[in-house]
């Protein structure tokens, strides 16, 4: 035991660490290809280096068997960035995508971890899993009668009351926005702020489907205002929203990627509401588009589509007044030649019958004459009251009509939060939530004012009241 301690090297944790890295470059003298998942992707503090997990998966079940940590480093970023960004080969690398790497394998002695080295990627391998994975979806989707179900349900002839899941501060907004305000109808936008892109696309959309549809009676959804604020609007029962419609602005291909998602496609396929997509792509189509209702291509598309449909049904109410008044002048022009056919043959008996009994009747015959034409004015007259009467009562549908969409613009402006904080009131939100207590607020904590011109950041310096 004594010639065996003597002979034993020690080594420190340094040198045993710094010895397993030289074996291991001996052994991978030069990179090589690894496949495996995305997991907990992140770039670094400073934002020049990214940071992830490649992982492998039981081939039969969601389960890691085995992973390693993986690094690009800027020196890198430019190349593998290059590459991701090549015409027809547009993705992002995210989290649970499978992607082949050029690695390097190298071993930090001071902490002993090892770690894969990114040098290059080959973008072909990502796409072909990616489409593999999007025709598995779709195939779903497909076989569970999901890309028809939102098709099958009716969008009302008049879809004034809009859920709305975009962004807020994007154009997509304002270009839908205004195309709608522009027509003159009394539409009514219900909007859920949303990523449209990046990781939290999927967690904002199902939230924003699962409010719109999952609301009890008489509570509505959130609706944006002036100033960036999210306030509810009290009065229409949620049964009665029309439609509901996703739409972002132009970008990538890649930030498509996230309208591909399984979950997101189920949410619309099973929506009370019918769903119309207008993602902003002129060429691509999404799941999300095949399990929509209807597929338009821009922001702007999708609420001329709407427009539409109210333009055609106030069309046909126009189309119905001008049949009722030409029905009514018809009606009259029929009893008015009636009425003097009739006049004409009675006054041919009567001469008949004078120029036999023109001496006894003569005096008869005049005032029978006069008599008859007294009758014949009169029914003129009362004809010609109810063709005037008929031409009010048609007018006063058609006014009746008119004013009711009146009306309903009139409600829209009354319940518009923009005029509330034109009279000088205010909304104070703290971290994006709208205050009602100062118990919600410490010391020193910030909060911004939203008025009808401009809003104000304030830092607060003491609470008064509160605890009711």
């Amino acid at each position: 035991m004594d010639n065996f301690i003597k002979t034993e090297r020690i080594y420190t944790i340094l040198e045993l660490n710094s010895t397993v890295r030289r074996l291991l470059k001996s052994e991978f003298p030069d990179a090589v290809w690894v496949c495996g998942e995305i997991q907990d992707f992140r770039a670094s503090r400073d934002r020049r280096h990214i940071y992830f997990n490649l992982a492998q998966k039981h081939p039969e079940a969601d389960e890691i068997i085995a992973k390693a940590n993986a690094a690009i480093f800027q020196n890198r970023k430019p190349l593998i960035f290059k590459r991701l960004q090549e015409a027809d080969l547009s993705f992002e690398l995210k989290d649970d995508i499978k992607v082949k790497l050029l690695c390097e394998l190298d071993l930090y002695p001071k902490t002993g971890s090892f770690s894969l080295i990114v040098v290059d990627i080959d973008p072909i391998y990502t796409l072909g899993k990616i489409a593999q994975n999007r025709q598995r979806i779709i195939e779903e989707l497909k076989v569970r009668g999901l890309l028809d179900k939102n098709k099958l349900l009716r969008i009302p002839t008049i879809p004034l009351k809009i859920g709305l899941i975009t962004s807020f501060d994007s154009a997509a907004y304002h270009d839908f926005a205004n195309e709608l305000k522009g027509s003159g109808y009394g539409f009514k936008i219900f909007l859920c702020d949303c990523y449209m892109q990046g990781k939290f696309v999927e967690k904002d959309v199902l939230r924003a489907l699962r409010l719109f549809n999952n609301l009890p009676m008489n509570k509505t959804p959130p609706s944006k205002v002036s100033g960036g604020s999210t306030c509810a609007r009290k009065g229409i029962p949620m049964d009665k929203l029309d439609v509901v419609v996703i739409t972002r602005g132009g970008g990538s291909t890649a930030d498509l990627s996230y309208f591909d998602n399984k979950r997101v496609a189920e949410a619309v396929a099973n929506s009370k509401f019918p769903v119309i997509s207008a993602l902003g792509h002129q060429i691509n189509i999404t799941i999300v588009d095949m399990a929509a209702h209807t597929t338009l291509k821009t922001p702007t598309k999708a609420a001329q589509f709407l427009v539409e449909l109210v333009g055609e049904f106030v069309e046909g109410l126009n189309y119905l007044e001008q049949q009722i008044v030409r029905k009514t002048e018809d009606l009259f022009k029929i009893k008015k030649g009636g009425l003097e056919t009739m006049a004409v043959k009675m006054d041919s008996i009567l001469s008949h019958y004078f120029r036999f009994h023109e001496q006894q009747l003569l005096e008869k015959k005049l005032t029978m004459l006069n008599s008859l034409k007294a009758i014949l004015v009169k029914k003129r007259q009362k004809l010609e009251r109810i063709f005037e009467g008929c031409k009010a009562a048609s007018s006063r549908i058609f006014k009746s009509s008119q004013d009711y969409i009146e009306y309903i613009k009139e409600k829209i402006k009354l319940l518009d939060p923009g005029n509330i904080l034109r009279r000088g009131y205010s909304i104070t939100f703290k971290d994006k939530k709208v205050l009602k207590s100062v118990d919600d607020l410490m010391e020193k904590d910030y909060i911004r004012t939203i008025l009808h011109k401009g809003s104000i950041i304030s830092e607060v310096k003491r609470k008064e009241g509160g605890n009711d």
